[in-house]
This record gives structure tokens, sequence and C-alpha cells, in this order.
């Protein structure tokens, strides 16, 4: 691993062959991040950067914070911290009406191009960015969107169909290139890729804890649009599991216009749509917690970036508690630290279901 100090135009200013601790937080539902611990001798160098490259990672550090240590022993040490260049497209608003309607993946991907790629206003374009290959991601979208943070925005579309967004870095070109992507689907029930099982029966899991938690569940939501009184326009959106108890939600979405951007009347069965979406988006933040701790071997069967990774959709099975689900790995936290690797990764998020595994290597 080669850690590489960037400045603002991407010109190289400095690497860092040496350090303590290196936190890499990569998450599929929002922003990764990113912690660094090193010698006092890289302080100048990381508080004169503004980006951090891996070599060996497909994400991108922005520097957001630097610190300068000193404990009552005399150590002293430098610290840096930030998010990956997703972060960026966090400085951008939608700041007039925009429809976003038709396949998901090319709705995300022209919401970006007229906010931070080619917009009206050129002051707004966020240097080195363009567009990625399209990754195929099949869904339909029907939604409006006003005010809106950009990041936001794109999370919350995403999460409704369990699709992400990525910003990487291409060191060679100084690219950054923006694209809409899903994991594979590794579970057990499929044929096209590779099985990831983490369960007991194959000694690749262990120290489990089991917590569920569905006091905050909600299924079914009332959306509230334009009008007044008994002609406000409102639709309902129920994603209750066959004989599952109903739980109501009321939305509020007074800023979702019958105009669009041009003053145009936005058609009845349209403008349902887009409340409809508007409700699925506020239903996945109230969704079941069931949260499982568990260590993995790392010896075992299931290699990282290899049998399983970011976004995959995997099984979790332990017969002694009569646990079998299939989850989505959300986040992976890798930490370097004394010539040692350590893995923590999350299946499902914690507003549905987590699954923690701890792997542990030498390097």
């Amino acid at each position: 691993m080669r850690l590489i100090v960037l400045d603002e135009n991407f010109d190289t200013i400095g690497s860092i062959p040496l350090f303590r601790t290196l936190i890499w937080v990569r998450r599929y539902e929002k922003l990764g991040c990113f912690e660094l611990y090193t010698s006092k001798n890289y302080f100048d160098l990381l508080n004169s950067g503004r980006y951090l490259y891996r070599n060996d990672a497909e994400e991108l550090g922005v520097i957001d914070e630097v610190n300068y240590s000193q404990d009552e022993n005399g150590a002293r040490e430098a610290y840096a911290k930030g998010n990956f260049a997703e972060i960026l497209l966090f400085d951008r608003v939608i700041e007039t009406t925009v429809t976003l309607t038709g396949n998901i993946e090319t709705a995300m991907r022209n919401l970006v191009t007229r906010t931070a790629i080619s917009p009206a206003d050129s002051d707004r374009k966020i240097k080195h960015l363009r567009l990625g290959k399209e990754n195929g991601i099949s869904g339909s979208l029907n939604t409006q969107a006003t005010g809106d943070n950009l990041s936001e925005k794109l999370y919350d579309i995403g999460n409704t169909q369990e699709i992400s967004h990525r910003v990487q870095y291409d060191y060679l070109t100084n690219d950054l290139a923006f694209e809409v992507w899903q994991g594979k689907d590794r579970r057990d029930s499929q044929e096209v890729n590779s099985w990831a099982i983490f369960s007991n029966s194959f000694y690749n899991i262990r120290n489990v804890v089991y917590n569920r938690n569905s006091s905050s569940y909600k299924n079914f939501a009332y959306i509230a649009g334009a009008g007044e009184g008994a002609n406000r326009v409102i639709v309902t959106v129920d994603l209750r599991q066959p004989g599952e108890e109903r739980k109501e939600l009321y939305v509020d979405a007074r800023d979702l216009q019958q105009e669009d951007g041009n003053g145009n009347k936005i058609p009845l069965d349209t403008y349902k749509a887009q409340l409809s979406q508007r409700g699925r988006e506020k239903l996945a933040e109230f969704r079941k917690v069931e949260i499982i701790n568990s260590g993995v071997d790392s010896n075992a069967n299931l290699v990282y970036k290899k049998d399983f990774d970011l976004g995959d959709y995997c099984t979790y099975i332990n017969t002694e508690i009569n646990i079998s689900t299939d989850k989505r790995i959300t986040e992976v936290m890798e930490t370097y630290e004394g010539g040692a690797t350590e893995l923590s990764v999350t299946f499902g998020t914690d507003e549905v279901s987590t699954v923690k595994q701890l792997i542990k290597r030498e390097v």
C-alpha cells in the first residue's frame, strides 16, 4: 500500500510510507470515511494537502481535518480524517425543481450532469468530475426534487432500490468518475455468482451477538402533496409483507409541486408516482433493526474482495440460534495497525439488519 497526498489540483506533493494506524471505512448506503494516525514529520504534508490517495483502493480520501498533538510523555503525532470523494457532491444543491423519470441509473447520472458536471452556471462545475461507465442498473424512477442536497438525494433514491453510487479517482488521468452501481448477488439461492455463506457450519463465524428491535418500524405511509383540505392530493404506499401488522407513517410532501421547473402542469398520475417515491424514501428511514454481531475466521473459505465485497448480497446462517437471513454488505471497515489488518464487515443497515464480522489477518 502507498499513501500519496495530493493538493487541490490533484498534483502529488508527497507520500506517507509509515503510519501508526489507518482506518478506511467503505460504505454502501452513505458516505465513507477515513482516519490516519502518523508521525509528526508528516503534519505539514497533510496540512498542505487536499486529497489522500491509496494505490490499492478504489476510494479517494478528501482531507477535512488535520491535527497535531503532543501527550504528557512528549510523544508527538499527526492526525487526519475526512470522507471519500462522494463528499464533493455534498457541496451542491438542486437549486430548481427537477423531475427525474425513467431508468434510475440514467436519471441519477443526468442529475449529477446538470448539477455538477455541465451546469448552466459554469462556476458550479466540480473540477475533474465526469461520468464513468454505465453499469446497466435496472429499475425505474419517477420523482421530483427542489432544494435537496445532491449527495443526500442520490443516497435517498438509491436506498429505495438497494443501489449505490461512487466517485472513483484515476491517478494517471486525474479524472473523477461518477458511477451508479450495485453489488453482486452471492446468496445461496442464485447460480450466477459464487456463493458467500457465513455460517457456523462452515466454521467461519464466531462470537455471535443477536438483537432484534422493531419499535420504530413503519410499513405503510400516507403521503400528502399539493392542495388544501379535501382537494389535497394524498397517496398511500404499502410495503407490508403478507399477514404483517400495519404500522402507519404520515409524510407531509407539500414541497412537491404539481408544476415542473418550466411551469408546466404535471399529469396527476405522474404527480402521484412522485409522491409514492417520496413515501418509499421516508419508509426506508423506519426499517426494522435486526443486529447480528460475530467474528469471521479469515483462514476459512471466504476471501475479502474475491469471494465477497462491499455491496454484495450474502447469506448468513447460524444453526445454534436458528437464524438464516440474506443481507447486503453495507459497510467494510479496514484497520491497518502494527503490521496487521483487521476488517469489520456490516451486513444490512442500522435501521434494518446488521451483521458485523471481524476478520484479522497478518500483513
